[in-house]
């Protein structure tokens, strides 16, 4: 065990703890001079959490704790990465003004299922410019929103085959065909199918520790839809070149099409515009300062629009069509992200 390290950063302090590595090393081989580093950023008053020395394969979890000599539940992660991409997984860090936190390292030997994309935290602006074309009233106002963990989103929406082989069913609209995405669905069942899924993970020795498969909030959804853009839709403003990235009502046939057969967007996610609206896991209501349909607290998150939709549906802020967890939409489909696990949802 390295000792615990305290750095002062303007009357607070961060406690880092660097415990020894390899919580779930496969081997009596040891993992050297493998360390955890707090750096300052230039001006922002906040600070980067890095490793160092790590294996160039597997994947790395940083854990934290407000209790130094905590065990087991008492420390919570809150990043991990693939450890073949460190120079891009630094963990922000805005100190809070009294308390401490106290952080760990740990690292497996093992590969997230190659169908999920890796997102390092970061910040982005959330919602819609009042003068974007197509704008509903409860986009705005755009704001600053942060990821502060690295997640995985997986690059497809959740097909009928592999829907079928975690829950047993199929409840889509049309014939069983192993690469369309399943709809139909309901909030409660994409939840239901990310516990099994995250199980079945378990099981094969292939899931970081301390992460889960569930469905991503909205904040992750539009994160990894807009890829860095600021545009409406991830591809640029223009609706010339919709069908060359979504399904719509543009170009589908009236029904939902095989995934990943459209242009992705940057970041590498498929019909992440259009094809089958995708369920996210927060309930529906306001921005801060802004306006929504529905104040009712009863409405799940649907985003991302779908084959039967106008343009104006399918932008990176969109969020009309929000529904009743138990709604079975012929329109409704979803995707999965494997990340930290979220304390509350409301069922």
């Amino acid at each position: 065990m390295c000792g615990a390290k305290q750095v002062s950063m303007q009357n607070h302090f961060i406690h880092l703890l660097c415990l020894t590595l390899g919580l779930a090393w496969p081997s009596t081989q040891a993992l050297g001079q493998a360390t955890v580093q707090l750096l300052p950023e230039s001006s922002s008053g906040t600070y980067s959490l890095t490793a160092s020395n790590l294996p160039t394969t597997g994947v790395a979890v940083i854990w934290r704790s407000t209790d130094r000599l905590a065990k087991g539940d008492h420390w919570s992660a809150v990043h991990a990465f693939p450890a073949d991409e460190l120079k891009s997984a630094a963990l922000p860090i805005r100190p809070g003004a009294t308390s401490a936190s106290f952080f760990k390292l740990s690292w497996q030997g093992i590969a997230v299922p190659k169908n999920m994309i890796w997102l390092s935290p970061g910040d982005f602006l959330m919602g819609s410019p009042e003068e974007e074309t197509g704008r509903f009233m409860d986009e705005g106002p755009v704001r600053s929103v942060t990821i502060p963990h690295g997640f995985w989103m997986d690059r497809y929406e959740v097909t009928q085959q592999r829907f079928n082989d975690i829950m047993g069913s199929n409840p889509s609209s049309t014939e069983f065909t192993p690469d369309l995405p399943v709809n139909k669905v309901t909030w409660h069942e994409a939840r239901e199918f990310c516990r099994r899924t995250t199980q079945q993970e378990r099981s094969r020795g292939t899931l970081p520790i301390g992460y889960l498969y569930r469905l991503p909030t909205e904040a992750e959804w539009e994160y990894a839809c807009r890829a860095g853009t600021e545009n409406a839709y991830s591809y640029g403003d223009e609706t010339e070149s919709l069908s060359q990235h979504g399904w719509w009502a543009g170009n589908s046939r009236g029904k939902p099409e095989q995934v990943g057969q459209l242009k992705p967007n940057p970041w590498g996610f498929y019909d992440i515009h259009g094809n089958v609206f995708e369920w996210c896991l927060d309930i529906y209501k306001a921005y801060p300062e802004g306006r929504a349909y529905s104040d009712t607290g009863k409405l799940k998150i649907l985003r991302g629009g779908a084959y039967y939709c106008p343009s104006s549906i399918l932008r990176s802020a969109c969020r009309a069509e929000a529904q009743k967890p138990d709604y079975r939409w012929i329109l409704g489909g979803f995707r999965v992200v494997l990340a930290p696990p979220i304390d509350q949802v409301e069922d």
